[in-house]
């Protein structure tokens, strides 16, 4: 068993080995705690140095007494690998396929993104309190529920940039030690049940802007809607990852099978419905835009400001892809770095989709006074002018547009 040909490997290696051969890591970085600072592919090295010295035997005794296990952690470890005699075999061979192995390295993407995508956030959404305070005379709950949402995702995007640094420079199990998997395994469980909540305070503050900028009774039956999906959307999603597992800390207990529910299949279908309700809260002011009294140009303007909900929708299907590639294992699906880049970008772009039509208002109030040459003032008796100065017009399509004037 010492080349590829006899060992029936075909190279470069199948993500059903490198899937094997990621569990095989994690089992013994967790079980082998007195080696936790070191890389754990050095760890098996060890094993595999005492299984040959031994003549490929492997014994309880040996798990205790040379690698410091526990007895009941070694019944444990043991059971991983479907007994003794299979670990001692396996645990070889994956040092015989050390040199095919890959390593992938984490991209330093994270903190790039989260530094730009926050400034960007931070201006639209000081633009946006501004727009409100200036063009629609106060400040209202649902610019309170945006601004509690930016802060939320600058502190979520902040654990993520500690996340990035604290993963270390590889991504794969065999080339991290069990400490900083257990340092992971925390840190991703902490943005795991802060998610939800952030998600929610910026859908509701959409939602909100939404219902009071229509009085059309299909659009507001769709945001009660929405809304009540996002809740208990939001509820699943915290709970979830709680209750999943227990003890709740299941990382150090995953010897013991901690985790019963399938959290694969939870996860998957709560990020699937978080993509739903990402296309309805898109889709919701489509109809209420064709119900403005606006000139085409203008028409098209307004279907871009919300359509930047779009992006917001794409940028989640990846985050679900990612996390699907996570559960899958293998050497590019170990870290979870790039699940927290896909979802800054989600959380920024919803807010920016959030400010967009303040931003728009505060552009419309400002660019004649700044360009007069290029918005001259409304004539009196002119349609634009009859528009923009009878906000009091009690027919619904004149209150539309005076609504969607002042947001």
């Amino acid at each position: 068993m010492s080349d590829s040909e006899e060992l029936e490997i075909e190279l470069p290696l199948q993500p059903e080995i490198l899937k094997s051969i990621s569990s095989a890591c994690l089992w013994i970085g967790l079980g082998t705690l007195k080696y936790s600072h070191l890389r754990i592919l050095s760890v098996i090295r060890k094993y595999a140095a005492f299984i040959d010295a031994a003549g490929g035997n492997l014994t309880y005794e040996d798990l205790t007494e040379s690698f410091g296990i526990e007895p009941s952690n070694a019944v444990a470890l043991a059971y991983q690998f479907d007994g003794l005699e299979n670990m001692a075999g396996v645990l070889p061979i994956i040092i015989e396929l050390e040199e095919y192995l890959p390593h992938p390295r984490n991209d330093n993407i994270v903190l790039p993104l989260f530094v730009a995508l926050t400034v960007m956030t931070t201006i639209a959404v000081a633009l946006r309190m501004w727009s409100r305070y200036k063009v629609a005379g106060s400040i209202q709950s649902f610019d309170y529920l945006t601004g509690i949402a930016y802060a939320m995702t600058v502190a979520w995007g902040a654990v993520a940039v500690y996340h990035s640094f604290s993963n270390g420079p590889y991504s794969a199990f065999w080339d991290m030690s069990w400490d900083t998997l257990r340092r992971h395994y925390r840190i991703n469980f902490t943005l795991n049940i802060f998610y939800p909540w952030v998600m929610l305070f910026i859908k509701m503050s959409l939602c909100v802007f939404y219902y009071k900028m229509t009085a059309l009774w299909y659009i507001r039956w769709g945001i009660w809607a929405t809304g009540a999906v996002t809740v208990g959307n939001t509820i699943a999603g915290f709970f979830t990852p709680i209750f999943s597992c227990r003890p709740i800390l299941y990382w150090d207990h995953l010897l013991e099978g901690p985790c019963k529910a399938d959290r694969r299949m939870a996860t998957i279908i709560i990020g699937a419905i978080y993509i739903l309700t990402d296309i309805a809260i898109w889709a919701l002011p489509m109809p209420l835009i064709f119900q403005l009294k606006l000139y085409p140009r203008q028409r098209i303007l307004a279907l871009c400001t919300f359509g930047i909900g779009a992006i917001a929708c794409v940028a989640s299907g990846f985050r679900l892809d990612a996390v699907i590639k996570f559960y899958n294992y293998g050497s590019e699906g170990t870290s979870t770095l790039i699940i927290d880049a896909w979802t800054i970008i989600e959380m920024n772009i919803a807010l920016l989709c959030a400010c967009a039509p303040a931003v728009r208002a505060l552009v419309i109030y400002y660019a004649p006074k700044m360009f007069p040459n290029l918005f001259p003032a409304p004539t009196k008796g002119s349609s634009q002018d009859t528009k923009t100065n009878e906000p009091g017009n009690t027919k619904a399509g004149s209150k539309i547009t005076s609504t969607a004037e002042k947001v």
